[in-house]
């Protein structure tokens, strides 16, 4: 009976303990799985306005843990540890909380980037923030056809210094979706709808847009907005529909004015315009229109223009102009200033950069075209198409799959095949200047003299 009397205020004793590491085994738990709900299914901004909950629940975790015996007080028969250090451990494998800007979330774009073409394979940058290390293997990437069916692309993601690259290769002709998720949020850009590679042997035109005299310009802003310049001293912004929404400047050589707007250039948010006349590129924002800054001069020194025409990105936060009759390309960082000179054999145009980053430069009184390597230090290669000789070649551009684009007189505004053969002759086009493709491959093409924008 005394034994029975002992062992009784001995498993009374061990309940009580054992009760009270149950309760505390409960608040961990019910902690860990509210932590790790919190990171797999909400935002950033979410994790963070419940951060405090999750550690007063943790430290008074801790509170009750430091109440509690660490030993069963008769005999030493029984002893029991709480080992912190695997509860510690077990907490981070759910990743960390830090703060972040959603909009540093950023997916590439650029010229015609969403064209891909059939079973060729199209990569993606997707820049991540830095300090977003662990939430990098969360990100995932789908490639399915936009009509619904499964039929999916190979889809590869390797993270390189906050820099995943998305792959993907279209298996038919048609409209995909590429989603890129991190914690199943899209990120900045995403989704796209990438098309497959147009067939340019047949281009009708779809739309006009009537600008103003003598229309020069012309540029399409990621959200479809059409920008044109013209002679009359303003840039005309049209809706994707053709609809004249508003007007950027006046005719003046003040902030915000021009004399004889011509190239135009949309980087992000951003709108440069070049002016003939007075012999500088001013930039503004292309959503309000508001003046920013403006750079160059008069003069043949550095950062000076004479005649300043077509302009272009290499993608690498450098802007080029065609500095016409000083027949040279300058190359500026994007606040205007002055980085390097391209010397030209005659007048400068316009410019672009293919995919290779080689400079492409039209030399209209020489009818061809000046190919230069991408640092713009070396003179690779002069051409004027093999099979459809230029003619005062005046705008180029590019699409992905290496497609040029050229405007012309005497209707040899055409396009020419990575191989430089004319597969297509725009006709109907009276003096056109500039030309410029949108992020779903259309083309269009600034009919000077017929004072409007054509698009095919």
């Amino acid at each position: 009976m005394e034994i029975e009397e002992i062992a009784s205020a001995k498993r009374n004793s061990v309940e009580k303990q054992l009760d009270g590491f149950h309760k505390l085994v409960k608040q961990v738990s019910h902690g860990r799985h509210l932590a790790s709900s919190v990171s797999e299914h909400t935002d950033p901004g979410e994790v963070l306005s419940v951060k405090k909950l999750i550690t007063n629940q943790l430290e008074e975790c801790i509170k009750e843990y430091k109440k509690l015996p660490l030993e069963i007080e008769e005999n030493e028969a029984i002893v029991t540890r709480f080992d912190t250090t695997a509860m510690s451990n077990e907490i981070h494998r759910f990743g960390s909380v830090f703060e972040t800007d959603p909009d540093l979330y950023s997916i590439d774009s650029g010229l015609a980037i969403p064209l891909a073409t059939v079973k060729k394979e199209r990569k993606f940058k997707v820049a991540l923030p830095a300090g977003i290390d662990k939430a990098a293997s969360y990100l995932k990437a789908s490639f399915i056809k936009s009509d619904g069916s499964k039929e999916e692309g190979r889809v590869v993601i390797v993270n390189d210094n906050n820099t995943a690259i998305v792959s993907c290769t279209p298996q038919s002709i048609g409209g995909y979706e590429l989603s890129v998720t991190i914690r199943g949020h899209h990120i900045k850009g995403s989704p796209l709808s990438v098309k497959a590679s147009r067939d340019y042997t047949t281009l009708t035109n779809q739309k006009s847009f009537n600008v103003g005299n003598l229309t020069r310009g012309v540029s399409v802003h990621t959200s479809g907005d059409v920008f044109a310049s013209s002679i009359d001293g303003f840039v005309q912004v049209f809706s994707e529909d053709g609809t004249a929404v508003r007007r950027i400047g006046s005719k003046g050589n003040g902030n915000g004015q021009f004399d004889k707007p011509w190239g135009l250039l949309l980087v992000g948010n951003r709108l440069y315009v070049s002016d003939y006349d007075l012999n500088r590129v001013q930039y503004f924002s292309a959503t309000t229109g508001q003046h920013i800054g403006q750079f160059g001069s008069k003069g043949n020194g550095n950062g000076q223009f004479s005649s300043p025409r077509g302009m272009s990105t290499d993608g690498k936060g450098n802007i080029l102009v065609a500095d016409g009759n000083n027949k040279r390309v300058q190359v500026f960082k994007e606040d205007g200033t002055f980085v390097q000179v391209i010397q030209c054999d005659g007048t400068a145009s316009d410019v672009a950069v293919d995919n290779e980053g080689k400079i492409h430069v039209t030399i209209c009184h020489q009818n061809h075209v000046q190919v230069f390597s991408p640092d713009g230090k070396t003179h690779l290669d002069t051409y004027s198409g093999n099979n459809n000789k230029l003619h005062f070649p005046q705008g180029i551009a590019f699409d992905d799959d290496g497609y040029i684009f050229i405007t012309g007189n005497s209707d040899t505004s055409c396009v020419l095949n990575p191989e430089r053969n004319k597969v297509h002759s725009f006709s109907r086009l009276l003096d056109p200047s500039d030309i410029t493709l949108d992020k779903y491959g259309h083309i269009y093409i600034a009919d000077t003299n017929n004072n409007r924008i054509m698009k095919y």
